[in-house]
């Protein structure tokens, strides 16, 4: 969990960046997410840490299709399928810490009434 917490802090550094500033903070992913793929993990725990490195990769791969001005479609793509694959990885650590996950409570925007 050190390891996804240290990478969305990065990542989400790194979507604030321009475009041509983003080799360092890509390095930086990529060099957290190899530290996460060489921790020693239980079998317990193959299916969280495939979800992870999976979000991991998806951000990376994203962030280096926008540094190279792919089409905002295919950076769209990437930034959904992170999410999702971030999503499972959630749900998969909540399983396994015996927690109940809850969807967001969505609140509707209503007009104001007039006076």
């Amino acid at each position: 969990h050190k390891f996804m917490r240290e990478f969305d802090d990065a990542s989400t550094l790194a979507s604030s960046r321009p475009r041509e500033e983003l080799g360092d903070s890509i390095a930086g992913l990529q060099q957290i997410r190899r530290a996460a793929e060489d921790q020693p993990t239980p079998s317990c725990l193959a299916t969280l840490k495939t979800h992870q490195v999976s979000h991991m990769n998806s951000v990376i791969n994203t962030l280096i299709a926008f540094m190279g001005g792919a089409e905002q479609t295919t950076v769209d793509q990437g930034i959904a399928l992170a999410r999702d694959q971030h999503d499972k990885y959630t749900l998969e650590l909540a399983r396994l810490l015996g927690l109940t996950v809850e969807p967001a409570v969505v609140i509707t925007p209503e007009l104001t009434p007039s006076p």
